[in-house]
């Protein structure tokens, strides 16, 4: 039987709020492998879900998943489409112009023969009930793969999709394909066959009539390994431009305006003493850098940009969505340590307003933002908990803000907390790290044993503080942060 558990822990900020808004932060628990990709918003406001499902973790088959939710979160219905023996996955879905309570959705199907790969790229159009209105596939060459990432629909009918491209012998490479919709013509551009070409995103510059595709290839400079790929829209080549400099992966292109956008991504620079971090760099359509945004919670500790759409932009506010404490090194599939979905808020002239974080309990890796018709935020991805014994599955969560980038409507039977602090790592050691959030310039952090004695109590004056507790014995303490006389965050603190 299907339900939703809602998280355990969740991390976040309270702002007043002039208009109701609906806000939740759900995981949706099946008995099967699921992953979500991209999202929207229909027309009365519930969300599709778009992703893969597979039957195990061994993924031995997957299958193109669509899950339909209502305004508050819950389960409305869903789909399944895809072949026994077969690997499947929706990648995107866009909004059909002409026919706005319709969606075209884009993924892909492989399956195998004797060492051989067939492919075919797969374009349904499906209504509000997910009842499929039509169907194409575009059949591919054996063992050359095409795996659709992200899209873009201009002048109604014009379909624009990035592929990873892999033909037989060679690493990752680009495609980018045109089809004019409903699918009486198709054209391609395929990135060149040598070194390694990463697609992450493309962008349509309308006042230039070009495309932009943002990838990972090889380098002009150890500094810059993001490039820029110029297609006129009929895909016939113009150029490649180095990108923004220290940018390394997660590239996300954000519409600012007609005449500029925003690029984001995690990286390293020279500037900051810090592990990979995220970087937002505002641009113009020369691709001249006119303002740039670097942060970080911890130098010690990563911050990675969230994978697929990470920047949206809903009003005059921006909001980032990122990765702590992740470990790209490790298989970030199975990472066994926590990580904290962070909403990062900033002004249009990208001052930071705020941080907010959620999870802390599990493995959360976001896939997906979008805003919201009521000026929010809509999050969704993939969440793993480790915690549970034997548990190999992974289920789809969907996390939806606020105009602060908060959850706000909270029940009185919720189990999970809400803080304005944090300490960080949890369960740790020798030290910890002190993160409040960035509206509280200054707090008091008071930690407790279990028979309520105080054991530190430290000013705080910064963002984040690190804090040595090699002298504590180990055990359970419980820890509050005040500021102005009222309580931000409370919560338990564990020395291993």
């Amino acid at each position: 039987m299907r339900h939703i558990s809602i998280l355990t822990i969740a991390i976040f900020f309270f702002m007043f709020q002039t208009e109701a808004q609906e806000t939740f932060f759900k995981i949706y628990n099946t008995l099967y492998f699921d992953q979500s990709f991209d999202a929207i918003e229909t027309l009365n406001g519930d969300y599709l879900i778009i992703g893969e499902r597979a039957l195990s973790y061994l993924e031995d088959s997957t299958y193109g998943y669509i899950l339909k939710i209502n305004a508050e979160g819950l389960f409305l219905q869903e789909a399944v489409v895809g072949d026994q023996g077969e690997w499947s996955r929706f990648s995107f879905i866009q909004r059909l112009t002409d026919i706005p309570d319709q969606y075209i959705i884009g993924g892909w199907s492989d399956s195998s023969n004797q060492g051989t790969i067939f492919n075919k790229m797969i374009l349904q159009i499906i209504d509000e009930e997910l009842s499929v209105q039509s169907k194409t596939t575009f059949l591919s060459p054996p063992d050359y793969v095409y795996h659709p990432w992200k899209s873009q629909i201009i002048l109604d009918s014009l379909l624009y999709i990035l592929s990873f491209y892999f033909p037989p012998g060679a690493n990752s490479q680009i495609a980018v394909t045109k089809v004019r919709l409903p699918y009486d013509s198709i054209n391609s551009y395929h990135s060149p066959a040598i070194s390694v070409h990463s697609p992450y995103d493309l962008l349509y510059m309308g006042s230039d009539s070009i495309f932009q595709v943002f990838y990972i290839g090889p380098l002009f400079k150890a500094s810059i390994p993001s490039k820029i790929l110029q297609l006129d829209g009929n895909l016939n080549y113009i150029t490649t431009l180095e990108g923004p400099p220290y940018i390394l992966t997660s590239i996300c292109a954000t519409q600012y305006n007609d005449t500029s956008f925003l690029l984001t991504g995690s990286g390293i620079s020279p500037e900051y003493p810090a592990k990979q971090h995220i970087m937002v760099y505002l641009m113009n359509n020369n691709n001249d850098t006119l303002k740039k945004l670097e942060y970080f919670n911890h130098p010690d500790t990563i911050l990675y940009a969230g994978g697929g759409t990470n920047t949206v932009i809903n009003g005059e506010s921006i909001f980032v969505t990122g990765i702590y404490n992740f470990d790209p090194s490790s298989s970030y599939l199975w990472q066994t340590t926590p990580t904290w979905i962070q909403i990062t808020k900033t002004d249009m002239d990208l001052n930071i307003i705020s941080h907010h974080f959620y999870g802390g309990d599990a493995l959360y890796i976001p896939y997906a933002a979008i805003s919201t018709s009521d000026g929010g935020v809509l999050i969704t991805g993939f969440t793993w908990d480790y915690t549970i014994p034997g548990n190999m599955l992974r289920d789809i969560f969907v996390l939806k803000v606020d105009t602060a980038g908060v959850v706000t409507n909270i029940s009185e039977e919720a189990s999970w907390k809400m803080n304005d602090a944090i300490l960080y790592p949890n369960p740790g050691s020798d030290y910890f790290i002190a993160i409040v959030g960035a509206q509280h310039p200054q707090a008091t952090l008071f930690l407790y044993d279990l028979n309520g004695r105080l054991v530190m109590e430290r000013q705080l004056h910064q963002h984040q503080t690190r804090i040595n507790t090699a002298f504590l014995p180990t055990g359970t303490y419980i820890y509050t942060f005040v500021t102005d006389g009222k309580g931000i965050g409370t919560g338990k603190w564990v020395k291993q």
